[in-house]
Parts: structure tokens; sequence; C-alpha cells
């Protein structure tokens, strides 16, 4: 056992996915029905060399099945041999890995909505389907030893009409109206045009279904940990003025957003700006909570079926949670753990991975980053509008030195939801980050290098240097006003240190080239995001000098203006404009 503090495994989808073979890749989507069986027997020959995922996808390719093929596109599920780094080829557990997300896709794809489709996500998840006539169609019943989910579907035009879900718990833990919420969302489900979403959400009930036994009801576990513990934290955070969702243990839900069961909402992009501003500017985050094989006995490990998990109190008199350690007496031979299913997945440096998943960080996918050097620097170009309207255009370069390995990171385990908030802390540090990023760096503001007649100085010297270059984009002569300001040449660069906080550091040139002056000055400060998000600024300077006037209040000031707009180029004309004032 490791000596991390936390009890947390982080699993890629593909841990989760049976092995394909001919006999169940026609089982798994109804696409596939119609492969020819030498595709199939070609794809699984695969799984033996290296061109198992290329085999299968061409398969996929071959037989008309376009949705599918963009699948793999949009899931960057790549099949053809790519040489990495260091000249190092795919190993054959690589391929192997491939061939499954492959597999995963597909299995996600359970087809347009149908008897035969809803019979077969039943039986997949080794549910009992029934089949009743009734006026009009059939009722598909689809039942484990706990749920029962009634389907009333219309043929031959396929159309559901009422869905009924029943829970035969030992406790009722579903109110009248969050049962007809829960009907309500299966019916929307099964309004789409693919199965996919109804799929999902079956698959969880059928899981935690399976993963029951006489002495615990997984239902009632979630159940009691959205009301005994998460709804009473929440309540507690609100009233003692903690903004729960962002930077407290978040806002719980239950059947929310197309998703049946408990989630927690954990982040909101620029949650402090004002509420329309478009929901496009200010992407939500949560984790799905469910309940999963963990794949560790005993070991304080499991779920227990306990009401105490918060004491009387919900707070110290310190601020800390009453967290209740459960009894694990009887956990000896539990093998099953609180998972949060992360929507949508994140990226963080690999030694947070490392924290999340000490034993198995190697399991977890490595994703390419923006590939910034010194020498081949990321360029973008940014207008920015002031608060009366007028716009100032930049152009930002992006490097980055001490770069970290990112790895995407789809579902962590816990032991004790006492770990949940340590999770989120990770979470939110790196979503901020990756916010600040791409609010200059996005593709749509992306510019060849070409097209940038010089790159941003980082220093002092770089600045003065490039000042004798500037008769080539504006004449400064006193006797004539220039036509147009060239874009402020803005250098951003990106340090992670291992187990630091992420930093960015901003140097821009700030002289009033129409001033009488026309003294170079050149801002330099440094961006750091620390845990949960927040947001700290050091090392402000003007000419590499942090003793100008009010610089401590400064950089208070501009945390505070980075913290609630989350954008490098409202940022930076902040301190442009400041610094122009106090020169």
């Amino acid at each position: 056992m490791s000596d991390s503090p936390f009890n947390f495994k982080v699993l890629s989808s593909s841990e989760v996915t049976p092995m394909a073979t001919p006999e169940n890749l026609s089982a798994i989507s109804p696409a596939l029905a119609s492969f020819s069986p030498s595709s199939l027997d070609v794809a699984a020959a695969g799984f033996a060399g290296p061109h198992g995922a290329s085999a299968l996808r061409n398969s996929i390719e071959q037989n008309a099945n376009p949705v599918l093929a963009n699948d793999l596109h949009e899931q960057q599920i790549t099949t053809t041999t790519k040489t990495p780094l260091f000249g190092r080829g795919k190993s054959e557990a690589m391929t192997r890995r491939d061939v499954e997300e492959i597999v995963h896709v597909l299995r996600r794809r359970p087809g347009a909505i149908s008897e035969m489709g809803i019979e077969r996500i039943g039986r997949n998840n080794a549910l009992e389907v029934f089949k009743d006539e009734i006026e009009g169609g059939k009722r598909i019943s689809l039942g484990g030893r706990i749920i029962l989910i009634d389907i009333d579907l219309l043929l031959p035009s396929n159309k559901a009409t009422n869905v009924a879900l029943a829970l035969a718990s030992t406790l009722d833990v579903q109110s009248t109206t969050a049962q007809a919420h829960s009907d309500a969302l299966l019916l929307a489900d099964l309004q789409k045009h693919t199965l996919d979403a109804f799929a999902r959400n079956v698959e969880r009930l059928a899981r935690h279904d399976k993963l029951s036994t006489n002495e615990i009801d997984n239902f009632e576990v979630l159940s009691r940990l959205h009301k005994s513990a998460l709804q009473r934290i929440h309540e507690y955070e609100i009233g003692a003025g903690i903004d729960a969702e962002n930077a407290g243990h978040g806002t719980p839900a239950v059947d929310d957003e197309g998703v049946l069961g408990l989630s927690i909402w954990y982040w909101n992009e620029r949650h402090k700006l004002p509420e329309s501003l478009p929901e496009s500017e200010r992407m939500r985050y949560r984790v799905i909570v469910e309940i999963d094989e963990s794949g560790r006995t005993g070991g304080g490990w499991g779920v227990v079926q306990n009401n105490a998990l918060i004491g009387e109190q919900v707070a110290t008199s310190d601020g800390e949670i009453n967290w209740r350690e459960p009894d694990y007496s009887n956990l000896e031979n539990q093998v099953t753990g609180f998972v949060l299913k992360l929507d949508p997945p994140i990226a963080i440096p690999h030694y947070d991975a490392a924290i999340l998943d000490p034993e198995g960080v190697t399991a977890v996918e490595t994703i390419p980053t923006l590939d910034s050097s010194k020498d081949s620097p990321v360029i973008a170009r940014r207008v920015v509008y002031g608060s009366k309207g007028q716009p100032r255009e930049f152009t930002f370069s992006l490097t980055s030195t001490g770069v970290v390995e990112m790895r995407k990171i789809e579902e962590v385990y816990i032991s004790h939801p006492r770990q949940i908030f340590s999770v989120f802390e990770i979470l939110r540090q790196s979503i901020r980050t990756k916010s600040l990023v791409s609010s200059v760096f996005k593709p749509d503001l992306l510019v060849p290098k070409s097209s940038v007649s010089t790159v941003p100085p980082s220093t002092l010297a770089e600045f003065v240097s490039s000042l004798d270059n500037l008769g080539t984009m504006m004449d400064l002569s006193e006797s004539t006003q220039p036509t147009q300001t060239p874009p402020a040449m803005i250098s951003v660069k990106s340090t992670t240190d291992y187990g630091g906080a992420p930093q960015l550091s901003v140097t821009m040139p700030t002289t009033d080239y129409a001033a009488v002056d026309r003294q170079p000055r050149l801002t330099s400060f440094t961006i750091e995001v620390q845990r949960g998000g927040k947001i700290g600024v050091h090392r402000m300077a003007v000419n590499e000098r942090e003793d100008f006037q009010n610089t401590k209040e400064m950089e208070r000031t501009l945390a505070h203006v980075i913290d609630v707009a989350e954008d490098l180029g409202i940022a930076t004309l902040w301190v442009h404009d400041q610094v122009e004032r106090v020169r």
C-alpha cells in the first residue's frame, strides 16, 4: 500500500472495457451487425499484433459507418503508427489500448431508438428483459434485483410515450417529485435521435444494482450521502458566505442535466461575471458520483450503509467539516468504492495524477499540449475593449519553460467522501490555468509566426534594442503623429516546476509612443494559479524595478481583476492603463 494520504485510483475507460471478439462486437452495437465476418476476424486478430486498431478502424470506414468513424476522430483516437519523443514506437500494450478505446466508443453507440435496441441495452447490462403487448405497441421492462424500468413504445414508429423507474429499496429513497423527475429524464433520453444517453443512464443504474448486496443497497448509500452529508455541507457553506460551487464542496444535484443519479457541480468558469455572459463563455464542470468495483479489499476501502457520515454539527469551531469515520469492521470482503466520474475529463500535471493515483499513474493517458518554445512560440492576436468601448489590439507570444507532462483524468476512486474537496482543489487549479491560457491562445485567435515581424521582448535589454527597429512599424518623428499604432507585443511564459503551482510570466511594453518623452517602459508581472484556482500576482516591475509607486497595491488589485475576468487580454489592458497613469 502506498504512503500517499489518499486512497485514490485513476482509471481510463479502457480498463473497464471488455475484450473484443467478432461475436461480442456485433452485440455491442447494431451498426456492426452488417460487418462482414472477415472484417471482424481481421480486427480481432489484430490484438496479437501492431495493426489491430487500424484493422478495426478500417473495417468501420469500409462498411459505411461515418458516424462511428467521426466519433473516433472526435475522441482523438489514433490508429496509425507514430514515432513519439525519443524515437520509441508504440508498444503492443499501447496498441491494445488503442483497440480497447475504439471498442469503448463503439459500445457507446447503441444505435437508433427501437424495440431491439432497448432490449439489447438491457441484456448488455445483465438485466432481465420482459415484453408485454399494449395498445399500439409494446411495454418493455428492464429489471434487476432492485431496479425496474418500464418503457411504453409505440410501434412501428418506435416512439416512447412513457417511462417509469421503480426502486425496490428497503427505504424510500425517492419522493414522488423525484420519481417524476427521474421518469421524465429517461423519457427525454428516449425522445432523442439515438439511444446513447439512455444507454449511459441504464448502465449506471445496472452497475449500482449489480454491486448491491443483502447488506448494502447502493441506491440508499448514494441517497444518504446526498441528503445527510453533501446537502448539509452545501447549506452550511452557503450560510457561512462560502462560494460552495467554486470554493467549497460543490453544489450537489440529483437527476440533473441528463445524468440520472448524484452529481456535484464544482466549478463554473467566469462565475464572478454578470449572469448575462453567454453560456459558451462560462463552461460548468461536475463529477458524477457512482459506486463501482475498486479492485481493492479491506484496509478501510469501500462503501458502508451509514447515516452518520457527518456529526450533529456540520463543522467544527475552526470551520473544518465534521466528518465521521464509518464502521469498517465488516468490509473485509468489500470490493466496491466511490468513484467520481469527471464531466468533462480534465488534463492535470502528471505529478498531480500521481497524488490521485500513487500506484498506477502510468495507466493514465498522456495528452498533447501547446507546442511552444523560445525558438518556436505560439502567436495569437487579440482585440480587447476598454471600459468606454475603445478597442486595443495585442499580439501575444506563448513560450513554455519547465514543461510538465499532462495527463487526462476521467475518473477518480476515493475511499471516503471527505476526499472530495481535495480532489476539487486539484481540478480547479488545472481548469483555471487552462482558462487563462485559452482566453488568448485559442484556435480562432492563433496566427502564423511568419505574420509577426518581431518577437515580443522578455527582458529590458531586448526591449531597448527593439526600439531601434520601431521605424519600420511607425513614424516616431516629433513632427509627425503615427497614423496607426501597431499591436502591442506581449510575451507570456508558462512555467510549471515539478510539484509547484503553474505560473504565467507576462512581459509587455507600456511606453506611450505619442508622449513627449517616449521613454522605454517594460512592465512585467507573474500570475500564479494556486490550489483551488486561487490567483496570486507577484514580481510586478517596470523596467525590472519592483519599487515603483503602489506596487503591492497594484499586485493585489490585478489579482482581483484576473480572478473576476479570467482573461489575460483584459489583465494586459488593465496593467497597460495603470502603468501609464503612474509614469
